[in-house]
């Protein structure tokens, strides 16, 4: 464990989410509704970094079985009794191989020190011909910037962190939401899909 990222600390994120809850600002509707949509219906579905479950939960609506993982206990026992938690620190994935269609990670990767080991273990327990999904920042909110983040992104370099596993369509949009009342973010967004090789 890196004592100086504070990612990896799980006492920093209990706090976060034992103050914001299910009720969370993190809620990047952009970002989950194109996942959503790309997911579709009925797939076993991991989603890493689920925090209190925003997007388990609406792809749960659309009739998948997910999983949650997350390393604050405090996010896991908040999720819905549909959704299976796991509480694990990244790039861990304390699951069995070829256990899931799809896996998805939103505003995960920049938080890890170990971002590509995390893509090796999605792949691992991706089924054969799965997909994967993460979507990040594009080229903003470093580490001079944002303190939680280790790295940014932009289209090329997620492209060729994501690339030796299979296909990767990636897609650059602005996903806005409310942070705080009278508060607007426009967050500027890259969402990888991956079409993992059999």
């Amino acid at each position: 464990m890196t004592e100086t990222n504070i990612n990896l600390q799980p006492n920093y994120w209990n706090e976060v989410w034992q103050k914001e809850g299910s009720d969370t600002w993190r809620r990047y509707p952009g970002c989950f509704g194109r996942i959503c949509w790309a997911v579709g219906h009925f797939n076993e579905v991991l989603e890493l970094g689920c925090g209190t479950g925003v997007l388990a939960r609406q792809l749960l609506d659309f009739g998948n079985t997910v999983t949650g993982l997350d390393i604050s206990e405090a996010a896991i026992a908040q999720l819905p009794p549909e959704i299976k938690g796991v509480v694990s620190t990244l790039p861990d994935i304390p699951l069995p191989d070829n256990s899931f269609d799809v896996v998805v990670a939103t505003e995960v990767l920049e938080h890890l020190d170990d971002d590509r080991t995390c893509v090796k273990e999605t792949v691992r327990v991706l089924r054969p011909g799965g997909r994967a999904f993460f979507g990040v920042p594009n080229d903003c909110l470093g580490p001079e910037e944002e303190p939680e983040h280790i790295r940014k992104y932009t289209a090329e370099t997620l492209s060729d962190l994501l690339s030796p596993y299979g296909f990767v369509f990636i897609e650059e949009f602005v996903d806005e939401f409310i942070a705080a009342p009278g508060h607007i973010i426009a967050l500027p967004t890259l969402l990888a899909a991956v079409y993992i090789s059999s």
